[in-house]
């Protein structure tokens, strides 16, 4: 019996000091993400706004911001799940649904940029203005540059608060964290991270 308490006292012990461990290491890229995630691009105007799918709030609201401040005449809407739900809020928002194109297959941010890229080829735009949330704006950018060179890539970033500084990030914590391995994922996969 006694054997038994200290081998379930040891293994407790050790799951309690992995626990501390993986929280120091987790602490910095948290603490750090604004720095490292987020990727700065603005542009004052453009062909189109391209709003990711994947979070419906925020980012509908920055889309339909720009296009009512004459950024941009038409907007469209990447990404499978929400696509629908995001033109719709859209609408509710005051965009035309004529200005509004969509495709709703893509599945994860390397496909938003070749399914933007075949949809809107034939408009042949200059300068397009993505929208996305703070942790996912460099990784996105990244990709629809690499996907789409013969564009100027702007990048509109929304955040949970009023702004990066008032948005913390220990509440978006387990997208922060996820967002680094897919950032590694696409520098090893698609050479997106020099």
């Amino acid at each position: 019996m006694q054997g038994r308490f200290s081998r379930a006292g040891a293994w407790l012990a050790a799951l309690g000091a992995l626990s501390l461990l993986a929280v120091l290491a987790m602490t910095p890229l948290i603490r750090y993400s604004k720095s490292w995630l987020v990727a700065e691009a603005p542009q004052p105007r453009a062909d189109w706004i391209v709003v990711l799918g994947g979070e419906s709030g925020e980012r509908v609201i920055g889309a339909a911001e720009l296009y009512h401040q004459g950024r941009a005449p038409f907007v469209f809407v990447s990404g499978e799940g929400d696509c629908l739900l995001i033109v719709k809020r859209l609408q509710m928002a005051g965009v035309p649904r004529g200005k509004i194109g969509y495709e709703c297959q893509s599945r994860n941010t390397r496909q938003n940029a070749e399914f933007t890229r075949l949809a809107l080829a034939s408009h042949q735009p200059r300068r397009v203005t993505l929208v996305t949330s703070w942790f996912h704006s460099r990784r996105a950018l990244e990709t629809f540059r690499q996907a789409w060179p013969e564009v100027d890539w702007g990048m509109h970033i929304v955040y949970p608060g009023n702004d990066l500084y008032h948005s913390l990030a220990w509440y978006e914590a387990g997208a922060v964290l996820t967002e680094y391995l897919k950032i590694l994922v696409y520098s090893v996969r698609y050479w997106t991270f020099k």
